[in-house]
């Protein structure tokens, strides 16, 4: 926990963070990694369909990232937003279909490092502006 104060000091600092306080953006953290944990749990469980209603969320994602895309004006952003879309459509199918042959700490470790990698990246997106001209 102590490697996160700094990072969250940072975030809270800086312009597009400046609206919440670090407390408020841990909090926020912390209610993501404890969905991530519990969606990534919940892929394992194929006697509830566990695995069906987390590449349905999935699915709903790579929707949401395809609407957030096309609302962009900056290319770079419609681009990065329709490669999440992909990448959210991909962690569907390993889901619902691909990852059944693969441990339960296998799916688990994949999901879970897939949404961070994947909502984080859009955050990411949302951040970047217009790049100055070159020269």
């Amino acid at each position: 926990m102590k490697k996160f104060i700094p990072f969250l000091l940072i975030l809270s600092a800086t312009p597009a963070f400046a609206q919440s306080s670090a407390l408020e953006e841990a909090g926020y953290i912390l209610a993501q990694q404890t969905a991530f944990t519990g969606l990534s749990y919940l892929a394992n469980k194929e006697n509830y369909y566990g695995h069906i209603i987390v590449g349905a969320f999935d699915l709903f994602f790579a929707y949401a990232a395809i609407e957030n895309g096309l609302h962009k004006d900056l290319q770079l952003q419609k681009i990065g937003y329709f490669l999440l879309s992909a990448g959210f459509a991909t962690k569907a199918a390993y889901n619902m279909h691909y990852g059944k042959d693969h441990s339960d700490k296998t799916r688990f470790w994949t999901n879970f490092i897939a949404y961070n990698v994947l909502v984080y990246s859009g955050y990411y997106l949302d951040s970047v502006s217009e790049l100055p001209p070159v020269g």
